[in-house]
């Protein structure tokens, strides 16, 4: 009997990752698919098939790329933009959009400076992320996400005599975060 609840264990140790793996990439599939997918199911639907939709998103992906590295193509793009920008509500999201790509997308500036462990009022601590520091008033900000959904969290603006610098990479302390401290 242990032999088999071993062997079931480890199938189960196995299939999970697997499967949630192909279930995940299936999905973005999916809804990269449906973006023009359901254009072409509309419009073209004799020449519609499945993926499709996701080849004609690359190609429309390379071509606004090309247009943003050309002379003509970028007064054009321009233009778009400060339509967004100029249009009231959407200028808000527009921006804000932006903004975050811009981040991520940045080659010389990470968006994590540090990890830092704080001290909580309970004498316990939690692991946190230097987003930006000041030097004049000796305060850093550190995001501090939340499990198992690391995109919230909250900001703390902390002197830096207060949290601990720790020897460790930003992505092993999410990987630290994400799994709720199982792994190191």
């Amino acid at each position: 009997m242990k032999t088999l609840k071993k062997h079931f264990i480890s199938g189960i140790i196995f299939i999970i990752p697997v499967s949630l793996s192909i279930w995940i990439l299936f999905k973005v599939f999916i809804f990269l698919e449906n973006i023009l997918g359901n254009f072409f199911k509309k419009f073209f639907p004799n020449i519609y098939t499945p993926g499709i939709g996701l080849i004609s998103l690359i190609l429309l992906i390379l071509f606004v790329g090309f247009l943003a590295n050309n002379f003509l193509g970028k007064k054009i793009l321009k233009l778009i933009e400060s339509l967004f920008e100029n249009t009231p509500f959407l200028n808000k999201i527009f921006s804000f959009l932006k903004s975050i790509i811009q981040q991520i997308t940045e080659d010389k500036k990470q968006v994590f400076k540090g990890v830092v462990r704080i001290k909580l009022p309970n004498d316990s601590y939690t692991i946190g992320f230097i987003t930006r520091e000041e030097m004049e008033s000796k305060n850093i900000y550190v995001f501090v996400p939340t499990v198992p959904n690391i995109s919230t969290g909250f900001i703390i603006v902390i002197p830096q005599e207060k949290v601990e610098r720790l020897d460790i990479s930003t992505e092993n302390a999410l990987k630290l975060i994400i799994s709720m401290g199982i792994f190191k």
